[in-house]
Parts: C-alpha cells; sequence; structure tokens
C-alpha cells in the first residue's frame, strides 16, 4: 500500500497540472470512498452530496467557526475524507493496479530499507556483530548468559548463583538502518531505534537503582521491581519509573528530547524541574524548558510497529528520520524548504516509497547513490 496527499493533487487537478498516473490516483480515490461507485449517482450527484455532509460535519465540529472555503468539485470530498476519515489529505492506493513507465524508471539507484542488526560490546572489550552471529549462547560473563534468540533478540539470564556482576558494563548500538531488540538482566524489554545506543550493567538486579544511559531512541518496557527504581540518562535529562510502557527519543541532532507515556507513571528530571507523567502525556525538553502535552501515541511509536509517520512534520525532521533508517546523506542545495509533511510508509519498503510521498509534498530532490540533494 502507498499513500499520496489528496489536498496536493487536487491543486494539481484545479491547475490543469496533474500527469495520467494522478488523475487515475483522484479517480481510484474517489471511488474508493463512495463505496467503489455503487451508489448509482454520478460523480457531479456524488460531489453535491459530500459537499452538503461536509457543511454538517463542520457546523457540528465548529459551530462558531467561519463558512470554509470549499475547492470546487473533488475538493468537497477531499474535505470530508480529512475531516472524518484519515486527515490531511492522505490516501492510500494500491500501486499495483498503476502503471507509468516514467515513475517506475526514476529511481535506477534505489536504496533497500534497514535491517535487524547491532553491534555488542562487552565488558572486556569485545565486540559481535550480531546480525552475523549465529543464534544461541554469544558469551558468558560473571554468571550472566548472553544468547541470541532464533527471532533475533538479544537475552540476558541468570545461570550461576553467588557471583558478583558489579561493573560489567555492556553496550548495545544501532548504525543507520539498524535496529535491534534485547531483554535486559533485569527481563526489562528494549526496542532500539536506528543510530542508537544503550549502556547498561550486568547488576541491574543487584544494586539499589537499575540505571541505563541512552543516545538516540527507544522504547521501552519496564519489569516491576519496586525495590528497584528504573532510571534512564540522556544527555538532557533523566526519567525514573517502577514498571511502565514508554518511548524516549533524544537523539543529539533533534531540537527537542520527547519522553512519550504509554502505561504507568515516569518521573522526568531536567534542568531543576521536575514533571510526572500519566499515560498519554509527552514531556517535550526543548529551549524552553520542560513542557508536558497531550502525547499522539501511535505517531510516537510507529517506528517500534515497522512504520514511518508524520503528521504535519517539518521536511527537516523528516529527512532525519529518513537518513536514519535508510543510511542516507540529506544536503540542502540551498536554503532549507518551509515544508511540512503528513504520510505514512512501512519501513519494509525501499527508499523510492519515501521519497514519492515527498514528491506529492512538492518536494524536489536528486538522489545519487547514498547522497540525497533538496533542491530549490
Amino acid at each position: 500500500m502507498k499513500i499520496v496527499n489528496i489536498e496536493h493533487l487536487v491543486d494539481k487537478f484545479n491547475a490543469g497540472e496533474c500527469s495520467a498516473e494522478e488523475e487515475q490516483i483522484l479517480k481510484g480515490w474517489l471511488h474508493q470512498y463512495n463505496m467503489e461507485g455503487s451508489t448509482g449517482l454520478s460523480d457531479e450527484d456524488l460531489f453535491s452530496a459530500q459537499t452538503s455532509m461536509l457543511e454538517a460535519i463542520e457546523a457540528v465540529r465548529f459551530p462558531k467557526a467561519k463558512k470554509l472555503k470549499l475547492w470546487p468539485r473533488i475538493a468537497a470530498i477531499a474535505a470530508v475524507v480529512a475531516t472524518i476519515t484519515i486527515g490531511a489529505g492522505l490516501f492510500y492506493y494500491n500501486q499495483s493496479k498503476l502503471t507509468d513507465q516514467s515513475s517506475q524508471t526514476a529511481y535506477k539507484s534505489d536504496i533497500a530499507p534497514g535491517k535487524v542488526g547491532a553491534t555488542l560490546t562487552l565488558a572486556n572489550g569485545k565486540k559481535i556483530v550480531l546480525s552475523e552471529a549465529s543464534k544461541g549462547e554469544l558469551a558468558e560473563e560473571a554468571g550472566i548468559s548472553i544468547t541470541k534468540t532464533a527471532d533475533g533478540q538479544l537475552l540476558y539470564e541468570l545461570n550461576k548463583q553467588g557471583q558478583t556482576t558489579e561493573n560489567k558494563i555492556n553496550i548495545l548500538s544501532t548504525a543507520k538502518g539498524e535496529t535491534y531488540r534485547v531483554r535486559l538482566p533485569d527481563g526489562s524489554l528494549v526496542w532500539l531505534n536506528a543510530a542508537s545506543s544503550l549502556t547498561y550493567d550486568f547488576a541491574l538486579n543487584e544494586i539499589g537503582e537499575r540505571r541505563v544511559k541512552l543516545s538516540g531512541e527507544a522504547y521501552f518496557e519496564i519489569a516491576k521491581d519496586k525495590a528497584h527504581p528504573f532510571v534512564v540518562s540522556t544527555d538532557r535529562q533523566q526519567v525514573r519509573v517502577l514498571g511502565t510502557h514508554f518511548n524516549i527519543n533524544s537523539y543529539t541532532d533533534e531540537p527537542v528530547t520527547a519522553t512519550t507515556l504509554l502505561e504507568g507513571s515516569v518521573q522526568v528530571l531536567a534542568g531543576g524541574k521536575e514533571r510526572l507523567l500519566r499515560p498519554g502525556q509527552e514531556a517535550k525538553l526543548g529551549e524552553n524548558g520542560l513542557a508536558v502535552v497531550e502525547a499522539n501515541i501511535a505517531l510516537a511509536t510507529a517506528w517500534k510497529d515497522g512504520n514511518m509517520a508524520f503528521r504535519k512534520t517539518d521536511i527537516q525532521s523528516v529527512l532525519r528520520q529518513i537518513s536514519r533508517w535508510y543510511n542516507i546523506e540529506v544536503k540542502y542545495q540551498e536554503k532549507v524548504p518551509d515544508y511540512t509533511i503528513t504520510g505514512e510508509v512501512s519501513r519494509g519498503e525501499s527508499l523510492s516509497s519515501v521519497l514519492k510521498i515527498l514528491e506529492l509534498s512538492e518536494v524536489h530532490f536528486e538522489l545519487k547513490g547514498r547522497k540525497l540533494t533538496i533542491l530549490p
């Protein structure tokens, strides 16, 4: 499944600039949201009915708002769909039904998506490239067995009693284009996003606090242990929990560190301030300090569920995510475009699928090898 931005296509349609493929997309979109044409109405009657529906919906949702200026004809349905279905004019379509030789040959240097992989650095300095390691036991240190499972997960298990594991630091790191999952010695489960690292001690269960250090982004499902609070440190903040599910985005090239809570409660400490989050909230730490807002859970955890999702996301942030997952370099030929992107695509798709979303959002670029240049 692919995603296009209907709003941009409607603008091009009204200006007489739609390509044959784009007109096919608009036609398919029209039929999809009108029961594949089974109503028996003409296109003109359908547009009229949808326009009336939009006005009724808007009257309920925004009773004091001014009457919306509707696009002519096809735009009326676009606004209805944006209101009640998927937002921002997004339309999912089956690319196999649309054939266009020019689009099929536009990405001769296409790039495959990222994969499951990481590097584990043991306390003795030994490095294990996990994508190359066979399943089974990888190492044993101080009574802790480190195993790679059949599904590619890293697993720590205590197999000998009475041995100290203090000061046995491990580092799990992903490069661009890699993601990995680890079950820590205390039973907590962590998903690590691309270009990230997690530093932790074998002695998570034995010391007063279970402390880990994060660089980049990770999703945590913390094993409950009231006697040993779990603390995640980044370069900007600390997050303290007992047992909960949450996501932290702390990439150094992002202007904001975001901590998103799904279950339980977490305490965020930064800059001398402290905030307690409840499920559905997000702590944002930026140049203006620490603030708590309502979270978009699906957006924050899309990467963990195998997707890239954007909701009015500025083009720089979008391209940083693309750069990390597809391991490419992004350059701007002139000033950074003032665009926002709304869309969603599977992280299993090749780079060209993502670039097509950018194209439909009027972003122009040139791809040579692993260098993506954003054009004026």
